[in-house]
């Protein structure tokens, strides 16, 4: 039996995960899963970590959804525990052997229709994910959380837990740094 919780608030849904509803959880993962992906990707800068850190993210929400305040907007209380925990991953992976080369692009979510459509795809996001594995993680998240995700300074600031001033010279190092690299070695006149 599938309820139908599209039309919850996520805090609402919050607090019916933390009450133990299942289903409430589910659409939260399903709501978010995307927006964490990518910024696990942008704080890992690879695949296979950024798979690592969405998994444990949703295994730590789950845990500490019995200490969230609902009052609180959820958005950004989620973005920084997939932060933390990416940082973790990449703390536990860079300890190590790397298990994948560094600037591997993100995958598509969701299949593009034709082939033709995902050749195009693919080419676009390994130069860019080239040039954005070209940049440190701080620059490489805030980027994605500013382009990608389209949130304020505010609260990228929230979620990554620096001061709105720093969020906004990381941005704009970010972008002239994704120019620069874009630039060199890229496609000519596309």
């Amino acid at each position: 039996m599938e309820t139908n919780l599209g039309g919850e608030r996520d805090e609402r849904l919050a607090e019916m995960a933390a009450g133990g509803d299942r289903a409430a959880f589910e659409a939260l993962m399903t709501r978010h899963r995307q927006a964490v992906y990518r910024l696990c990707w942008a704080a890992t800068g690879n695949s296979f970590d950024a798979d690592d850190a969405a998994q444990e993210t949703f295994v730590r929400l789950f845990r500490s959804l019995p200490s969230y305040d609902a009052t609180r907007p959820f958005g950004p209380w989620l973005r920084k525990i997939a932060w933390n925990t990416s940082l973790s991953v990449s703390r536990d992976a860079k300890a190590g052997v790397p298990r994948v080369p560094e600037g591997e692009a993100p995958e598509p979510v969701d299949p593009l229709p034709g082939p033709e459509a995902a050749a195009e795809w693919k080419e676009e996001t390994e130069h860019v994910g080239a040039a954005m594995a070209g940049l440190p993680a701080e620059l490489r998240t805030v980027l994605v959380l500013r382009a990608v995700e389209g949130l304020s300074y505010a609260e990228i600031a929230e979620s990554t837990g620096v001061p709105a001033g720093t969020v906004m010279s990381r941005l704009s190092r970010a972008r002239e740094r994704m120019a620069d690299l874009l630039g060199k070695g890229g496609k000519g006149g596309s």
